[in-house]
């Protein structure tokens, strides 16, 4: 029998080291701490695999991104969101280092990408809004990871790792699972009720989720409101997927996923959701070039109007009768929100620059309590406008619409392959329909909505590059044929 090396006669030091540890913790009646430790070399293999290929960084983020809200419910820690800085930051270290010592990274891919140069002044742009003199540093510092530096990295990231189609079509594939398992989490609350760490959630400040029309379901996000919209944006992508996608059971299972999401939308009780599949949907009018697609899609939109609009069918219903609302001029939340929008138009005239980064809504009741612009903001496009100004807000709505623009571009014009222009398609209309819902509710950059909506339009950026992948592989399949 050989003998065992240093690094052997190591690692079973330190596993037995480890088992003494977690044997003690745990005779002491700390048994969360006996498990963390227990889960130590998961932890340090899965961190050795990031800075290795930092694929799996971005990935992990991906994954992350979509439940740390949900984990947060049940897991006392002062910031969940450390751990995605955490993260970014191996990432990062991981790209530097691949870089620098491996080559193994092509910064080629972001050399002609304008969207992400067009970013960086953003980045910069709200690195300089610390300066503001309205502005409050703790305020600024909590508030730049959100505007910028997540946003920025995700894009980075996303067009130089995911660059293949295969790369997308994963992300797509992921989305749908996160999306249903979702859905099963609201089925358990609606059906089996709410576990103590929800019932303790709502107890501390979530009563808008209880009401007397009804109760309005989140599953594992931050809010009904977001995963209302976040569900109608999955309804809205995996029922256009559907009609592209080849294989045929992975078209049944997107067709799913859709009525799924579906549902979810429903049941949050979320108004403003409902703008996400009429405008995903009328953009997808305008993108296909489908006869039958376009006909179907408008009959869609137009009996759901209708029978919200004009009818009372299901008035008992008090999901139906809470989405009816949203076609309400005069209902009261409203116009308290027309009033407080008018209260800080007159504000905000002297301040182009805005009042500052993280000084809007319940984020300023937290940093600066007593200045107007603490009065809810109800809206992704307020909140910018009211923290960076009518200048800040003229280059966000400026880089949404370069995406926006992009894309339509491409995929009327350009991208050839027909499985790839339906799932771009998808992309970009689950992208319109969360930028219409925000315009109600300021949910672009919550967890999980926010980095899908930066990873979307890093593939629509992506779009041509990969139809000539598509294209070199297979000549034959040119249009689809």
């Amino acid at each position: 029998m050989s003998r065992w090396t240093i690094t052997q006669w190591f690692t079973c030091g330190i596993l037995l080291l480890g088992l003494c540890v977690i044997a003690y913790l745990s005779a002491q009646g700390d048994l969360k701490a006996g498990l963390l430790i227990s889960f130590a070399p998961i932890i340090i293999i899965f961190f050795a695999a990031i800075l290795t290929n930092p694929y799996w960084g971005l990935m992990t983020l991906f994954v992350l991104n979509y439940f740390i809200m949900g984990i947060s419910r049940y897991v006392t820690a002062s910031s969940l969101g450390v751990t995605t800085d955490i993260v970014i930051m191996l990432t990062i270290v991981s790209f530097l280092y691949q870089s620098a010592f491996k080559g193994n990274i092509s910064w080629f891919r972001i050399k002609d990408n304008f969207l992400i140069k067009a970013f960086a002044v953003w980045v910069i742009f709200c690195i300089v809004e610390v300066l503001n003199p309205t502005s409050v540093f703790q305020a600024w510092l909590s508030t730049i990871r959100s505007y910028a530096i997540y946003p920025f990295f995700t894009l980075l990231f996303t067009t130089i790792l995911f660059h293949r189609f295969k790369d997308l079509k994963i992300i797509l594939f992921l989305w749908s699972l996160f999306s249903f398992l979702a859905f099963v989490k609201v089925i358990i609350q609606q059906y089996w009720g709410w576990d103590y760490a929800e019932t303790e959630w709502l107890k501390e400040g979530a009563r808008t989720h209880i009401l007397s029309t009804g109760i309005r379901y989140f599953s594992f996000f931050t809010d009904a409101g977001n995963f209302g919209s976040n569900m109608g944006c999955s309804m809205v992508v995996f029922s256009i997927c559907a009609f592209f996608t080849k294989s045929k059971s992975l078209r049944i299972y997107y067709f799913i996923v859709a009525l799924t999401s579906a549902y979810g939308m429903f049941v949050s009780g979320t108004r403003g959701a409902l703008a996400v599949p009429f405008a995903g949907y009328l953009l997808y009018i305008l993108l296909s070039k489908n006869f039958k697609t376009v006909t179907a899609i408008s009959i869609f939109v137009l009996f759901i109007y209708v029978f919200l609009n004009f009818t009372y069918i299901g008035q008992s219903n008090q999901y139906i009768r809470r989405m009816r609302t949203a076609f309400d001029e005069n209902d009261a939340s409203l116009l308290v929100r027309k009033q407080n929008q008018k209260t800080l138009a007159t504000y905000m005239k002297t301040r182009p620059f805005g009042e500052g980064l993280g000084l809007s809504g319940a984020e300023a009741e937290r940093y600066a309590p007593g200045r107007i612009t603490t009065l809810p903001n109800d809206s992704w496009f307020v909140k910018v406008w009211v923290e960076t100004g009518i200048v800040g807000l003229c280059f966000h709505l400026a880089l949404l619409a370069l995406s926006i623009g992009f894309g339509i571009y491409i995929i009327l014009a350009r991208i050839r392959n027909k499985e790839l222009r339906g799932y771009l398609s998808a992309m970009l209309c689950g992208f319109a329909g969360i930028l219409a819902s925000a315009y109600g509710n300021a949910i672009f950059l919550q967890y999980p909505t926010g980095i899908i909506m930066y990873m979307i339009q890093a593939f629509l950026f992506m779009g041509l590059s990969m139809d000539k992948q598509l294209e070199s592989e297979n000549p034959a399949l040119e249009d689809g044929k």
